[in-house]
């Protein structure tokens, strides 16, 4: 208002005085719009002529200015109201802690009602129960969820676990007494038996004939021996010299069908003769000599059959059960044992004495009249015999059975030894010769019993040596073989024709009894060798070959089975089963 005031004032003092056109002009450039806003400020005015013009105020967006509604708007400018807020849901209340047994992971608000399962067990931890949890324990329960270690496995306290416990007899005087058992059960022990003497009786009266018989049935050995006087002068400085010896043990494995047999024969002196021999489906092992001075051999007997060495009750029809049999100096083999068996056996002694040491009842009697001692072992109850010994009294003889522990025995056969040949036992070896023909020919004997598949064994001619030549017993040279599962088979060489036969006469397949080979040689009819030829002053032979064991036949042997078994029998028989009339 100050600054019109002023301009009026002067535009009038400018009129009044009469100012110039100059003057009037500089006056009214002094005026104009002094804000500064408006669009048309003038900076050189020094009044303010109200002539300021404004511009227009924007126009303004209506909308909702917060940024936290659902419809914020950001380009609003005013705020309408219209602001929207999203719903704020009701709390979920529950357990928030993912460690926590009853974690909720849908809760929004911990209520405090978390609990805790800190070994995982299912169990929450104010419902754990500690002991022992272990169903082995003498102490388990059941009711516990927690092990505490308090489990105990020693129920007796004796220092050894339950499961390490062993049960057994603890008494000493008992026959089965276990000294490595830690729990004693008495109901477990068992006592030796003492044989009272009428038991005794009993025995020899009904158990004595039924020894040998009874063992046919199950895997077991005996020994039997027969030692013998001679009346022939010794040897001096032996103290043998003066008997004779027979020991054979035989037995068999009867699920297996195995036989066992071994002899020693003793001359006067200490010459012995000595052989065993294990025979089964599978093969034979023997041994000539002892385990010191013989080895083992494998054979094999691809047909064989099992029999029972030990004798069958036959009533009293069994072998030595004569009559005539007396006994006294009579050398026969077993007279000693007749002795005993051909008088009433409890009353044969003078008296009997009893006695028992560990497990074993032993009976011993004396005969003076006859010179003889009897001893019995027996073992078991009811009793069973082990040894049954005559001997004379102050005298070398004596005869005894002995029934062994199969486990002390080997009855298997052992197929990786080293291998031996068949045996060709022969009969009736016939060599005929005519003006330009010569055979050689025989059959197998009744004896042989190796019975040999024909493809395991070659028939051979040699030529040997020259009559006239130095060196004897030197190889021939081989002139030509047939494997005997050929049957035939025909060579020519520079002076002969050779026709070789095998005859399979019971069309087996194998070498047995009754089969035959034979050899023919003939002369060459078209371009014959001169009677001077060299070759035909060799000694010609003929030699059976046994290609599995890759030796000729007849290769390290021992007499079989038979012979052992027929000894053993006649033993047996005469000391048992022929008895039974006393």
């Amino acid at each position: 208002m100050k600054k019109h005031a002023l301009v009026a004032v002067m535009l009038m003092t400018c009129f009044v005085a009469g100012c110039t056109d100059v003057e009037i002009e500089g006056a009214d450039q002094a005026l104009g719009c002094t804000y500064s806003e408006a669009t048309n400020y003038n900076a050189t005015a020094a009044i303010d002529d109200g002539s300021c013009v404004y511009p227009e105020p924007p126009i303004p967006i209506p909308g909702c200015m917060y940024s936290d509604a659902l419809n914020y708007n950001p380009s609003a400018t005013e705020d309408d109201g219209s602001c929207r807020y999203p719903v704020v849901p009701e709390p979920v209340p529950g357990c928030t802690y993912s460690g926590a047994y009853n974690y909720e992971m849908n809760a929004t608000k911990d209520d405090g009602s978390c609990v805790y399962d800190t070994d995982g067990d299912g169990i929450i931890d104010v419902f754990e129960e500690a002991g022992c949890t272990d169903i082995n324990a003498n102490n388990h329960n059941s009711s516990s969820t927690d092990d505490d270690g308090s489990c105990d496995y020693d129920e007796d306290d004796d220092g050894v676990y339950d499961w390490a416990e062993s049960e057994g007899c603890l008494d000493a005087d008992a026959t089965n007494y276990d000294a490595s058992a830690t729990e004693g059960n008495l109901t477990m022990c068992e006592y030796p038996y003492v044989m009272p003497l009428e038991d005794f009786e009993t025995f020899l009266v009904e158990g004595m004939e039924a020894i040998v018989i009874g063992l046919g049935n199950v895997t077991s050995f005996i020994r039997i021996i027969d030692v013998s006087e001679s009346t022939e002068e010794g040897l001096d400085g032996d103290i043998n010299a003066n008997t004779t010896a027979l020991e054979v043990i035989f037995g068999h494995d009867p699920i297996n069908g195995i036989m066992y047999e071994s002899m020693v024969i003793r001359f006067m002196g200490d010459i012995s003769i000595e052989q065993t021999t294990v025979q089964g489906y599978n093969g034979i092992n023997y041994r000539i000599g002892s385990s010191d001075s013989g080895s083992w051999y494998y054979a094999r007997d691809e047909v064989y059959q099992y029999e029972n060495p030990f004798p069958e009750d036959e009533g009293d029809e069994g072998v030595g059960n004569s009559d005539d049999d007396e006994g006294g100096e009579d050398e026969e083999i077993g007279s000693l044992c007749d002795e005993f068996f051909d008088n009433d056996p409890f009353n044969w002694p003078d008296n009997w004495t009893l006695s028992h040491d560990n497990g074993v009842n032993k009976a011993e009697g004396r005969n003076e009249s006859l010179g003889l001692d009897a001893r019995l072992e027996l073992v078991g109850s009811p009793p069973h015999l082990s040894l049954f010994e005559i001997s004379q009294i102050n005298g070398m003889a004596r005869c005894s059975i002995e029934i062994l522990d199969p486990s002390v025995i080997d009855i298997a056969v052992d197929t990786s030894l080293p291998r031996t040949s068949m045996t060709m036992k022969t009969e009736n070896e016939v060599e005929e010769e005519s003006d330009s023909t010569k055979t050689w020919s025989a059959e197998l004997s009744d004896e042989h019993f190796e019975e040999v598949n024909l493809t395991e064994i070659a028939l051979l001619v040699y030529a040997g040596e020259d009559e006239s030549g130095d060196e004897e017993g030197s190889e021939g040279s081989l002139v030509t073989e047939m494997v005997l599962s050929e049957q035939t088979s025909t060579y020519t060489d520079q002076c002969y024709q050779w026709t070789l036969s095998w005859a399979d006469n019971d069309n087996d397949g194998y070498t047995s009894a009754g089969d035959a080979y034979t050899v023919t040689r003939t002369d060459r009819v078209i371009d014959p060798c001169p009677d001077d030829d060299e070759y035909r002053n060799n000694d010609f032979q003929i030699v059976f070959y046994d290609l599995w064991a890759d030796m000729p036949t007849g290769g390290v042997f021992t007499p079989g089975f038979g012979l052992i078994a027929a000894i053993a029998a006649l033993l047996s028989s005469s000391m048992f089963i022929g008895r039974r009339g006393v």
